[in-house]
């Protein structure tokens, strides 16, 4: 497992704080538990309603983690209204999505879509954690 201390150094290791938006349970504990054990603070959204909310009232977010078949509204539609609000702000936060979709051309369409990067389930978080810091 990656060191995030000796990866990113202490001051940075402090400063990490990502939101996860996943609606399946088992996923979100996995999620939340891998990021934890590497020191960053974690916050949790069940969906892109929810999700919206805590982007709209948190601030120094490192990155939006995100899986894109959510109810009632998916994380591609999420995330466009999440870059309205870069816009307003001028605060740009990595997105990144989380799915199952594991050919090519559907990471090609996300990223194509405005995501920042796409991750393929089950995720590597050091993986994760490398690509939040080459954004930050």
């Amino acid at each position: 497992m990656l060191n995030i201390r000796r990866f990113f150094g202490e001051e940075m290791a402090e400063k990490l704080k990502v939101l996860i938006v996943e609606d399946d349970p088992a996923n979100l504990i996995v999620s939340v538990k891998s990021l934890e054990r590497r020191n960053v603070e974690v916050l949790s959204a069940r969906d892109a309603f929810e999700a919206l909310d805590v982007y709209d009232n948190t601030e120094n977010l490192s990155a939006v983690l995100t899986d894109i078949q959510l109810p009632g509204m998916d994380g591609t539609e999420m995330m466009r209204k999440m870059r309205v609000k870069e816009e307003l702000t001028k605060i740009s936060v990595p997105i990144f999505a989380m799915t199952a979709y594991a050919f090519e051309e559907d990471r090609k369409h996300f990223l194509e879509q405005g995501f920042d990067d796409v991750f393929i389930k089950p995720v590597d978080y050091d993986k994760i954690m490398e690509t939040i810091q080459f954004y930050l």
